[in-house]
């Protein structure tokens, strides 16, 4: 299947361009109507048969181990390596959508690194972390494949996301989080108003000094896996992590870009939906408006139709996004196809009433999806160094071989948070 780029919204510079480097295009929105739905599923079939990864390119490996490593201040410039082993559950092997290939998850996983490095697709903060494919299991036995794990799950499938993050039957799928990120791949069971594309649990937070707000606070410093009533990770779904069937990857074009530009950007870009993810698995909210349920589902979080700064981060402009999908609905529905475009999408008024143009790897659907800030990058590090349950040495030393003497056997009662994702309309396979 051929495909002409100018069909869709495109560019060839980066978010600083000037708006008349911009061709005019028709595309779709996170809460769209029945009309739009269809425009959508159309054009998603398109963008997958445009993707250019094709799933060989390589990258290095970093062995390098952490377990000893002593930090004694606050350093901005230590580079913390986050052995990340991607658990991918499947009911049948030969589905590449389900069995997503290693090359494929070690070429994600690397432009995941290139966003938190900063500077690559544009101006944004160097985390000075990089995510590595774990080589050794957690018996210390070494990979046959560097940071995948292929289960076949016995359960229902496709997942229910919500119920699985939850369930402290699934607990057994995760490894030693103290050693490892995991981040569970499985299609998600569809949702009658859209997909999800990611869910994840946020890090818990010492009390004390050291207190993120925002984050479950607890007294233990050091918390075994064995104490673990639930599966701490984030999870994907695969549907968009291999390959289209029509080809392609759901994913823009600039990843693989010599000059690192983008021709076109796609709503179900799975590095950013990974980058995000991993944001929340590190302590970053939503850039939007939103405030915690109060329905028995307690520990997720909702965006609200209001405007106000609760992602504690000063530099990161917060908006009201009920406001936006309503300024969507409407922009769809009073412009036509030829005077549509990508910066119309883009575009949002933060609380102050200032316009700006959506970057941030902490909001969705249509977001460039690059930009950490300084204020996240601080609460990143400040995870880094102080939470319990997050691989790499700590400030107070949690994690050293040593750590578990006389820690208390007993169940974990509290739960960290999890934040999900709003459903998106978009194309199914």
């Amino acid at each position: 299947m051929s495909c002409d780029l100018n069909h869709f919204f495109s560019f060839d510079k980066s978010y600083e361009s000037t708006k008349s480097s911009l061709t005019r295009r028709s595309k779709t929105n996170d809460r769209m109507k029945k009309y739009s739905i269809v425009a959508v599923m159309l054009i998603s079939v398109l963008l997958m048969a445009c993707g250019g990864d094709d799933g060989l390119t390589n990258s290095k490996q970093d062995d390098r181990t952490e377990e000893e490593t002593t930090l004694t201040t606050e350093d901005g410039t230590y580079e913390y390596q986050l052995p990340v082993i991607f658990h991918v559950l499947y009911k049948d092997k030969n589905d590449a959508a389900q069995y997503i290939p290693a090359i494929r998850l070690k070429n994600i996983l690397r432009y995941v690194n290139e966003i938190y490095r900063g500077g690559i697709y544009g101006e944004s903060a160097d985390t000075r972390l990089q995510f590595v494919l774990a080589t050794k299991d957690e018996h210390g036995k070494k990979l046959s494949t560097p940071g995948v794990e292929y289960v076949l799950y016995p359960g229902d499938y496709p997942i229910d996301e919500e119920e699985f993050m939850s369930s402290s039957e699934n607990a057994k799928y995760i490894w030693d989080p103290n050693k490892y990120i995991n981040v569970m791949l499985y299609h998600f069971k569809e949702k009658a108003n859209g997909e999800v594309l990611g869910i994840s649990h946020m890090p818990f937070t010492p009390k004390g000094a050291k207190q993120l707000e925002g984050l479950e606070a607890i007294e233990e410093q050091y918390i075994s896996k064995s104490r673990l009533g639930f599966p701490l990770c984030s999870s994907i779904n695969s549907i968009y992590a291999g390959q289209a069937e029509r080809g392609g990857y759901y994913q823009s074009d600039r990843y693989t870009a010599s000059n690192h530009k983008a021709n076109y950007i796609v709503p179900s870009d799975v590095v950013v939906t990974l980058a995000h993810e991993l944001g929340h698995y590190l302590g970053l909210f939503h850039i939007f408006t939103e405030s915690m349920s109060t329905t028995p589902e307690s520990d997720l979080f909702n965006a609200v139709d209001l405007c106000a700064d609760t992602d504690y981060c000063k530099d990161t402009p917060s908006y009201n996004r009920a406001d936006y999908n309503r300024y969507l609905e409407s922009y769809y529905a009073t412009t036509s196809a030829d005077k549509q475009d990508l910066w119309d999408v883009l575009k949002r008024y933060s609380c102050d009433a200032s316009e700006f143009y959506s970057a941030n790897i902490m909001d969705y659907a249509y977001t460039l999806g690059y930009k950490i800030s300084p204020d996240q990058k601080a609460r990143i590090r400040n995870v880094l160094y102080y939470s319990p349950l997050i691989p790499g040495p700590k400030l107070n030393n949690i994690n050293k071989k040593t750590r578990a003497n006389g820690e208390s056997e007993e169940k974990l009662t509290v739960k960290p948070r999890i934040i999900r994702e709003q459903p998106i309309p978009l194309h199914k396979r």
